[in-house]
């Protein structure tokens, strides 16, 4: 009995402390601070570029333009340096946080509050992806349990994987349509670990999507195939919500490189591949990185990892045509279209333009949140390798965006400072709207489709 009784305890013990240490991250952002710089000259781009590369300053603004207000997380061993490094330079620095790791403790808690006020104040169960953050095991039971409340007499949904990650997770997707449908839109969340509101805005979209589903209001699904990757980057995100918050790449090892194309330190200790930046089209020509410890490194080589081979198939080796592609991000608030890789724009781009204004506008009509709208390079800063400008040059999709969520970048805006610490509270106003913006988006593709079979029958 008494051996029991201890047993039993040791397991609590356990259970508890490995709780409490993921809960806090293990304290790794302890110390860490937060900063706000302004560069001024293209010397100021230039060094904040080397911070990233060779100090492992974590920037978090995707805006990298003189004159722009740009947010950086700097590691507690490097800040002193990096700040007499500014100061020599002529850069002007604004301590925002100086211990990261209370800054995500607060998100956290505001989520936990939230989710005992609601428990509180309404008697039915609110859905667990609406309070939560949920994990990828939640997430697979959570789609399993979408397709099987869907009609299965009608083929509404479908549910498969179109890959494995180096850690063996399932890639999975789910369609919902009518198998009548002809057309075809591809939707991915979650290629950056750490952006844990966009594979939550894509199980929303979800749960609305087959609610529609079940009461019988399939204007969209009787045109259009949905495919949904909830979560692109399942390994990042599971040891973001595990181990380090911050955590952006996938979870591929570096140390066996032998086919670097470029680089540097084949035998590095460092973790992961910016999967945004490994996409094989201007693959390393601007805004990425050759050092395995950079937040934005591009891989050993274009199309290297599992993650990206698994999308570009999909894309590729579906028998679909696909109308467009939407991949969703956070954060800043913005609906961008290519290209990344340059500041020159695609020959549609007042096309692509325009869908974009009819979705943001869409989106800003349920809580007011404004969007910017523009090219990729243009409004933010030119990167290459990403899934967008893959799929459109080619994928040849013609309607391509990436859509950066809440917050705000804004230095104004209220919650700004939680950036990609989002809490839970921001759930489902978030998800509401973008699913809204999104319909309307769709809506604008049928009618655009219409206009051209009528100007085409005519003599």
């Amino acid at each position: 009995m008494l051996f029991e009784m201890w047993t039993s305890f040791i397991i609590y013990w356990i259970l508890f402390t490995y709780s409490y240490a993921n809960n806090n991250y293990n304290n790794f952002y302890k110390g860490h601070e937060l900063i706000r710089v302004l560069p001024k000259t293209n010397e100021h781009l230039q060094l904040i570029r080397h911070f990233e590369d060779n100090y492992e300053v974590d920037r978090w603004s995707e805006i990298l333009q003189i004159n722009r207000d740009i947010k950086m997380s700097l590691p507690q061993n490097q800040v002193s340096k990096i700040k007499q490094l500014c100061k020599q330079y002529g850069i002007d620095v604004t301590i925002l946080n100086n211990n990261l790791d209370e800054l995500i403790k607060k998100s956290d808690h505001i989520s936990k509050q939230y989710k005992k006020r609601i428990q509180r104040s309404i008697k039915d169960r609110i859905p667990h992806h609406l309070t939560d953050y949920l994990t990828y095991e939640q997430i697979v039971q959570f789609l399993n349990k979408q397709h099987n409340r869907s009609p299965s007499s009608k083929n509404f949904t479908s549910l498969f994987s179109i890959g494995n990650t180096y850690e063996n997770r399932s890639i999975w997707t789910i369609r919902i349509g009518k198998p009548s449908a002809r057309r075809n839109i591809l939707m991915d969340c979650g290629i950056h670990a750490r952006e844990f509101i966009s594979p939550a805005t894509c199980l929303y979209m979800i749960d609305k999507l087959i609610d529609e589903v079940n009461n019988r209001k399939v204007s969209i699904l009787s045109i259009f195939n949905i495919y949904i990757i909830p979560l692109l980057n399942p390994d990042g995100y599971e040891y973001a919500q595990t181990e380090r918050r911050m955590w952006r790449k996938n979870r591929s090892p570096n140390n066996n490189n032998n086919n670097n194309y470029y680089y540097y330190n084949t035998n590095s200790n460092c973790m992961g591949v910016d999967l945004n930046r490994n996409f094989g089209y201007h693959w390393m020509e601007n805004g990425a990185s050759t050092n395995p410890c950079s937040e934005t490194y591009a891989g050993p080589k274009p199309d290297s990892e599992l993650e990206t081979q698994s999308l570009q198939k999909f894309i590729k080796k579906s028998s679909q045509h696909w109308d467009a592609y939407l991949t969703f991000h956070s954060y800043g608030q913005y609906w961008i279209y290519p290209w990344g890789f340059a500041l020159y724009m695609p020959d549609d781009y007042i096309e692509l333009k325009n869908k974009a204004q009819i979705g943001s506008e869409a989106l800003k009509r349920v809580n007011g949140t404004l969007y910017k709208i523009g090219s990729a390079a243009n409004l933010l800063y030119e990167s290459a390798g990403g899934s967008d400008d893959w799929a459109k040059g080619v994928g040849k999709i013609k309607y391509v965006y990436t859509v950066e969520l809440r917050p705000s970048d804004d230095m104004n805006d209220a919650h700004a400072h939680f950036a990609f610490m989002l809490p839970s509270t921001f759930i489902e106003p978030v998800g509401q709207e973008t699913y809204v913006g999104v319909k309307e988006f769709l809506r604008s593709l049928i009618t655009s489709r219409r206009q051209i079979s009528l100007s085409q029958k005519k003599p």
